[in-house]
């Protein structure tokens, strides 16, 4: 694996392997990288001959108060999971400024009216600085594939928004949730859980999962979203949101949707936020 770590050596290598024929995929991440992350790059082999996966925990998704000093960053053990898994490329800038030449002259992308519903709700400006990252990197490497996980629902929709867009010759895939054996979906976040908040955290899912059964039995979907939050509270789990969308995520009212629909859910447990869905 050839690591980069400034712009000039990004264009070398990838300038290199373009001589070789073959489609080159991307993989955006934050570091901290847990089976979820490895799991994109298997899918990745499927699809590219070539992996590229970045390093990145970009300032402009961040709110004032939360948690960009302490978001957990492990590059030697990320390097070493990336090796086993015969990554090709790895994009770990040495600083802000080998992504955005001036972050305090950067021009966000604006992620509309959905990017401030659902997690933008609670973390506004997030999605926003989310695309122009997004967009930079795919200006920087110009893959063929970029590969996104589907736990992050709302990012890989407004992601393929943009996409469409601004990059329309990249093909985007969504990566299934890996999930532990509780059923927690895996998040880089999930380490700031005790082993009894991890437990506790496993309700979500299974609020998800029972939503689906309810919803499929007919029942009345303002009763589902009720009984939904009232779950989630008896296992102290506080709410943020939940909510059923369809699969481009606009708001469905009523129990008659025939179409694909996802159920969403954010939770807070002791400062930590975490998210979870499932399509059906």
């Amino acid at each position: 694996m050839v690591i980069t770590r400034t712009r000039e050596e990004l264009y070398k290598i990838l300038e290199e392997f373009s001589k070789n024929p073959g489609k080159l995929a991307l993989i955006p991440t934050m570091g901290n990288l847990h089976d979820g992350h490895l799991s994109l790059i298997k899918l990745a082999k499927l699809k590219a001959s070539k992996i590229i996966t970045t390093i990145f925990v970009n300032p402009l998704q961040f709110g004032k108060n939360e948690d960009f000093k302490k978001y957990p960053r492990t590059e030697k053990l990320d390097i070493e999971k990336l090796k086993k898994e015969d990554c090709d490329i790895l994009f770990v800038p040495r600083n802000d400024e080998e992504v955005f030449s001036k972050l305090d002259k950067i021009k966000t992308l604006d992620s509309g009216n959905l990017g401030s519903e659902l997690c933008g709700k609670i973390r506004p400006g997030h999605f926003d600085g989310v695309l122009t990252v997004v967009n930079r990197l795919f200006e920087l490497i110009n893959p063929d594939v970029a590969i996104f996980g589907a736990k992050d629902y709302q990012q890989q929709i407004l992601i393929k928004k943009m996409a469409k867009s601004l990059h329309p010759k990249i093909s985007l895939l969504k990566a299934p949730i890996v999930r532990s054996k509780n059923g927690v979906a895996l998040s880089s976040r999930n380490n700031y859980l005790s082993e009894k908040e991890f437990d506790i955290a496993a309700n979500l899912f299974k609020c998800l999962q029972n939503s689906v059964y309810s919803y499929q039995k007919k029942e009345k979907l303002h009763e589902i979203l009720n009984n939904a939050n009232s779950f989630l509270v008896s296992k102290n789990l506080k709410p943020d949101y939940f909510e059923l969308r369809d699969s481009e995520l606009n708001l469905i009212s009523k129990n008659n949707f025939e179409g694909n629909k996802v159920f969403l859910g954010s939770v807070t447990i002791n400062n930590t936020r975490l998210i979870d869905n499932i399509e059906f």
